[in-house]
């Protein structure tokens, strides 16, 4: 969509918002001037991640810019850029492990069901790669807190992969296919499944009693 011309913020030699009628480019404001975003992060404007950081993007072709900005002053503290293909969705920020600090979803393209997800997580105050993942969308397990996917393969085949979100990123705890057809289950450990203390057994009896 196009950069909305608002209003001017002009943080060092950028800007984050630019001029109405009644101002001109040469204003240097305050930093209560950010654009902030309302509910959600939104394409312009300024979606706090912390109380002292916000983050920005703008799409380009191909891809998204995004910068993380001190919202004290405005300052840049990262800006990085990722490609995106035909995605249906936009990116977007959510606390998927519950630790306080938001992930960074970004849909990079959808195929006829699954679309592929780059995940960026905070560390050190910064948003560091985590991963890639690929399914109907990424969300919290509230029974083991594990970060679950689900994909589907055909009709009657599904996959579901469970990780653990560390400060290195993404880590497989398992995957679990599932056979509609043969109403069977399989689960393969991943490197995460025993520092996880899930239980085989268990999981494979969830899985083949929604068969």
């Amino acid at each position: 969509m196009p950069f909305p011309w608002l209003g001017c913020v002009f943080l060092g030699a950028s800007f984050v918002a630019a001029c109405s009628e009644t101002e001109t480019p040469s204003e240097v404001p305050s930093p209560a001037r950010l654009a902030m975003c309302g509910e959600g992060l939104a394409e312009g404007c300024v979606q706090s991640v912390s109380d002292t950081m916000g983050l920005i993007y703008t799409a380009t072709d191909g891809g998204y810019d995004f910068r993380l900005l001190a919202l004290e002053d405005g300052a840049e503290l990262q800006s990085f850029d990722e490609e995106h293909g035909d995605a249906m969705s936009a990116p977007s920020l959510e606390d998927l492990d519950q630790d306080g600090d938001p992930e960074l979803i970004i849909p990079d393209f959808t195929g006829n069901v699954n679309t592929v997800y780059r995940i960026r997580h905070l560390v050190d105050g910064r948003f560091e790669p985590a991963g890639e993942v690929s399914g109907l969308g990424l969300e919290r397990d509230e029974d083991t807190g594990l970060l679950g996917i689900t994909s589907r393969s055909s009709a009657v085949r599904y996959g579901y992969h469970a990780y653990v979100l560390s400060d290195d990123g993404l880590v497989l705890a398992y995957a679990l296919d599932s056979d509609l057809a043969d109403r069977a289950c399989v689960l393969t450990p991943g490197p995460a499944f025993d520092a996880a203390g899930l239980d085989a057994n268990t999981l494979l009896t969830a899985c083949e009693a929604e068969l």
